[in-house]
């Protein structure tokens, strides 16, 4: 039959694809897949069915229309790319799924480590899909979170059952001796529900299904294994398919499967929790001495009243709080007037923390220094006057002291003389006379002192590689390095940069002079006038008061909904202690509940819509009476001291508020919100009350994830 059709029209025929298409039609009509499966067999792909089991940020969208995503849906799509497969995806928890791929009926299942049970049943690839950390969870509210291992015994701790955190938390058990009740679950949904209702005491998860938000503490690492993407024991078809596209996945891409752990889970609580030696180390060190670079805004600096600036107080005092552990450290600065001075005293052992250092390692190696992760990478430029074709570098210029310019000069100009300025301005001058051929500055400090009049002669072009800094420690301090390394992962990817903006105008100063040098030649028009003269200055005075008010909101204000930001609370969390003193207070911290859904099905425009939305409420009901911030992501604090003896109908008011808002993009508004008063709680200190605040707020974020029916887990 297919002959007589090969014979009668061709694929170009008119009649040919009119008949083809209805026959398309009818069997799309009759059979609901049948569109799909001839439609594959024109693109010479193969249908997959996938074993799909919800798990925050590894498998999310547990409905065929439902906007997926995750880790392991990611690496899905990509083996996709190679292998030319479609999916379809079965739905259902993590035991019901494993026992279909043994039974045939499901083809892939992703997240899967080995057994011996599971490599008879199932086909494992060549290559593991990544590693994760099996770790036992209580609560931070409950009391076993400061008992450490010792406080499980005869306690119950979930598990899901048939799985390797089952066989691990078992062999952890009795090998170990502690005495835990392990209790077994199908799936993750009702292990978590019963963990949250406190039926049970601690719970078994991965490092990467536990985020700070979800108020969780590791008490007990029991192991970590592989995972792997497996294939239905009947399709060895699939799995050298799968091992070829692994295959090519890994040379074309070899951080791929890394790209994608930083990407959906580098808020974990594990990372964020201070361990039993690194706690010694901060009760044995109350007080942490830091070195730092001098003259070297918006890095480090020693500001006109003798105490430090720059963006390492902003990181040191981030640091501190997201780690929790603001209240029980102080630090002590000591200023350096060359690099090498600063490195010499973190050898000696004069000082603990070293700041900035070049992420160099194999001369921190050299040092014997322990570098800490990137904290900020600036792009590079050169500085330098006429032709960019024409010019020859023969003679750079470079600040005395500051080797890390030195450090770039040498590696990307070997064959250069470099000469020594005390200032910036004394290497810039240098340029501008021809006294050298260029220098380096980094983009802050080109943004900072290019701005002068002076230097408006000058040209830059970008270097290729960017320069970064970090921390660092001496050699053998892995304590203190690993407590860095904690908070720095947990600061916002963008803190250091960000930091940068309120420091780059004290760089340097625009005077007078300098300004009628900017607009020579309208000063030359009104010489004579004298009430032009005044009229310049003030335009001056105008213009430094503007600028230095616009710079002082930029600092203090977050760009996208105009609240006062984390800088500013915490400059007030210092100042309003005493201020308050005897008044009555209240704080709020809020959060908005489902944000990330929004992002993730709606778009990140819908998510600043609902920040945007939920800045306005609070502006409208709480301004009158005190200060608002936005202070991370979608979390808000404000601190309210006048006239709010009326406090309960303020907070009914701001909830109407959220619930009557609504947006183009998104319908609904949900904000979490806890309180704590003086009046409730008077021997409480400012920080004390944003504590309690913030566990009121995730409490009733529990509650409206309960009340909604929404695994909190799942949703943010």
């Amino acid at each position: 039959m297919n002959d007589e059709i090969k014979t009668d029209f061709t694929w170009q025929s008119p009649l040919f694809s009119g008949v083809f298409f209805c026959f398309l039609l009818i069997l799309s009509s009759s059979h609901p897949t049948a569109n799909a499966v001839n439609i594959t067999r024109l693109h010479d792909s193969k249908i997959v069915r996938v074993g799909y089991v919800e798990s925050r940020n590894f498998m999310e969208g547990m409905k065929d229309h439902a906007i997926k995503s995750g880790l392991a849906y990611d690496y899905l799509q990509k083996v996709s790319y190679y292998t030319n497969w479609d999916y379809v995806y079965v739905y259902g928890d993590w035991d019901a799924m494993l026992q279909k791929l043994y039974r045939g009926e499901i083809d892939l299942m992703a997240g899967v480590s080995k057994t011996p049970e599971r490599e008879a049943n199932v086909l494992f690839p060549d290559y593991p899909m990544g590693l994760e950390n099996y770790y036992i969870y209580v609560y931070s509210d409950s009391p076993l979170a400061s008992k450490g291992i010792g406080g499980l015994r005869d306690r119950t701790v979930s598990v899901n059952t048939n799985t390797v955190m089952e066989d691990m938390l078992r062999e952890w058990n009795s090998e170990g001796k502690h005495g835990i009740v392990v209790t077994t679950y199908s799936g993750t949904e009702g292990r978590l529900k019963d963990f949250d209702a406190r039926r049970t005491d601690a719970t078994v998860d991965t490092d990467n299904a536990v985020g700070r938000e979800d108020n969780m503490v590791p008490i007990a690492k029991i192991g970590q294994s592989e995972y792997y993407l497996v294939i239905n024991h009947k399709r060895p078809d699939l799995l050298q398919e799968l091992n070829t596209a692994i295959g090519k996945m890994t040379s074309t891409d070899p951080y791929f499967t890394k790209k994608l752990a930083n990407a959906y889970f580098s808020d974990l609580a594990v990372s964020g929790q201070l361990q039993e030696d690194e706690l010694a180390w901060i009760n044995n060190h109350p007080t942490i001495v830091v070195g730092y670079l001098d003259d070297y805004l918006p890095f480090s600096d020693t500001g006109e009243d003798g105490h430090v600036q720059g963006i390492i107080t902003d990181l040191l005092n981030e640091i501190t709080a997201k780690l929790k552990i603001k209240d029980n450290v102080k630090f002590s600065f000591v200023s350096h007037s060359s690099y090498e001075s600063l490195i010499a005293s973190l050898q000696a052992g004069s000082i603990d923390i070293a700041f900035p250092v070049n992420n160099d390692v194999a001369r921190a190696e050299q040092s014997d220094i322990f570098l800490t992760s990137e904290v900020i990478s600036t792009p590079m430029y050169l500085a330098y006057k006429g032709d960019f074709s024409q010019l020859t570098l023969r003679r750079m210029a470079a600040k005395r002291g500051n080797s890390i310019a030195d450090i770039y000069i040498r590696n990307h100009f070997p064959d250069v003389e470099v000469i020594y300025y005390d200032k910036i301005g004394g290497m810039l001058d240098a340029v501008k006379n021809g006294d050298v051929d260029g220098c380096i500055l980094n983009q802050f400090r080109k943004d900072g002192f290019l701005i002068h009049p002076s230097y408006n002669m000058l040209k830059t072009a970008t270097m290729k590689d960017y320069s970064s800094r970090c921390f660092a420690v001496k050699r053998g301090n892995n304590e203190l390095l690993s407590i860095l390394n904690r908070g720095i992962t947990a600061l916002p990817s963008d803190f250091g940069f960000t930091s940068t903006y309120v420091y780059t105008s004290k760089m340097t100063t625009i005077t007078f002079k300098d300004y009628i040098l900017q607009n020579f030649i309208f000063f030359m028009i009104v010489t004579s006038i004298i009430i032009s003269i005044v009229s310049g200055l003030l335009a001056y005075i105008y213009m430094i008061h503007r600028n230095r008010e616009k710079m002082e909101y930029i600092a203090h204000h977050d760009g996208l909904t105009g609240l006062l930001n984390r800088r500013s609370f915490n400059e007030d969390m210092e100042t309003l202690n005493d201020e308050l003193a005897g008044s009555d207070v209240i704080v709020l911290a809020m959060d908005l509940n489902g944000l990330k859904t929004a992002n993730d099905n709606l778009g990140h425009e819908a998510g600043d819509e609902l920040i945007t939305g939920a800045a306005g409420c609070m502006t409208k009901i709480l301004a009158p009476y005190g200060n608002v911030y936005r202070v991370g992501g979608d979390e808000f604090m404000a601190i309210l001291f006048n006239n709010v003896e009326d406090w309960p109908n303020i907070l009914q008011r701001l909830k109407d508020s959220f619930e009557a808002w609504n947006g183009k993009l998104v319908k609904t508004l949900s904000v979490a919100i806890g309180s704590s008063s003086s009046r409730d709680y008077p021997a409480l200190n400012l920080n004390d009350m944003v504590s309690s605040a913030d566990q009121e707020m995730y409490k009733d974020k529990a509650a409206y994830y309960k009340r909604n029916g929404i695994d909190r887990r799942k949703n943010r």
